[in-house]
């Protein structure tokens, strides 16, 4: 039976000849930016066309991506959603959950956001400010510097994301502390902890990354008791949503000097408006939700698409298969 896919004509151009090696019964659709999809040579609704898979890349950004969402949602033929996305917190995915549209997530950004994450604790351990500052004076200096090794690193959140940061924490001699909801070991963890540990871990964390997806569970976590029970001078680094962090509580940890330093990609609401304090912060090093823009990540989105795309027409479970339930259930 022929499987009706439809996705952006970049995406199909960039994978024809790796879709033609799976030797599937395919029949590949045209999805359009308003949200439609060439059907015949004309445009029609994504709700009246035959897709049941929709592929949804990076290209469908902005204006598209909404109209999309929009549209999966309405259908009654799609059952299946492959998105580029990481988190799933925009409403629109609520939407195409409640359907009981399975939705394959991304681990794509994985590895970018992991680089990303160690470039700046580098950065701020390192002081490449100060070392730079001493080159253009013509100054020599032996500056010392802080070492990763030895340090204890806490993930909260340790799921794809995390397990990246752990791998490259590990490498450099770090304790690496898991949190997630599962207790069982994991790869590059010495340890795995429940949420319901976390407090009580905080004060032993030279390092705090939030790589946690936005829920119930994670709505404002970080707030004036998380930060107060943080170990004095630690990095807090955000690389999840920026619901998850309570704005006016870790400013004023910033400002006491509780919290040394802030790595912030992700705030709410986004473009963070230029009146945000954050900007101008001397302890914040500020990015415009970028971490996950490596030269690698779209590929690797590619090669989870190929991936998943057999083991849906099996009937298999899809690599980053979303729990609806579970989803559903922990929305904040």
């Amino acid at each position: 039976m022929t499987l009706n896919v439809a996705m952006h004509p970049a995406a199909r151009d960039r994978v024809s000849d790796r879709l033609v090696a799976l030797e599937l019964p395919l029949r590949l659709l045209t999805l359009l930016e308003d949200g439609r999809c060439m059907v015949d040579d004309r445009p029609r609704p994504l709700a009246e066309a035959p897709a049941e898979a929709v592929w949804l890349t990076a290209e469908m950004g902005g204006r598209a991506f909404e109209n999309c969402l929009k549209s999966i949602a309405a259908s009654h033929t799609v059952k299946w959603l492959q998105t580029f996305n990481a988190g799933l917190d925009h409403p629109g995915y609520r939407a195409i959950a409640a359907r009981g549209i399975r939705i394959g997530a991304s681990s794509a950004q994985a590895v970018a956001i992991s680089e990303y994450v160690f470039a700046h604790v580098l950065d701020l351990y390192q002081g490449l400010a100060e070392r730079r500052a001493a080159q253009e004076a013509g100054e020599w200096k032996r500056l010392p510097f802080r070492e990763v090794a030895g340090t204890t690193w806490l993930m909260v959140g340790y799921g794809n994301i995390g397990r990246e940061i752990g791998r490259r924490a590990d490498a450099f001699g770090a304790r690496v502390v898991g949190v997630r909801r599962g207790a069982a070991p994991a790869p590059h963890a010495d340890e795995i902890i429940a949420m319901n540990d976390l407090a009580d871990r905080l004060g032993g964390a030279d390092v705090v990354v939030l790589c946690c997806p936005h829920s119930s569970e994670t709505d404002r976590l970080v707030d004036a008791g998380f930060l107060a029970a943080m170990k004095q001078g630690a990095v807090l680094v955000n690389v999840a949503r920026g619901g998850v962090v309570e704005d006016a509580a870790l400013l004023a940890a910033l400002d006491s000097g509780k919290v040394g330093a802030a790595v912030l990609d992700v705030f709410e609401p986004e473009p963070l408006p230029r009146s945000s304090p954050y900007w101008t912060h001397p302890s914040v090093r500020l990015t415009g939700h970028c971490s996950f823009a490596g030269n690698g990540t779209r590929s690797r989105a590619d090669d989870l698409f190929i991936a998943n795309l057999p083991r849906y027409a099996g009937g298999e479970a899809l690599v980053n298969e979303v729990d609806l339930k579970v989803y559903l259930e922990t929305l904040p």
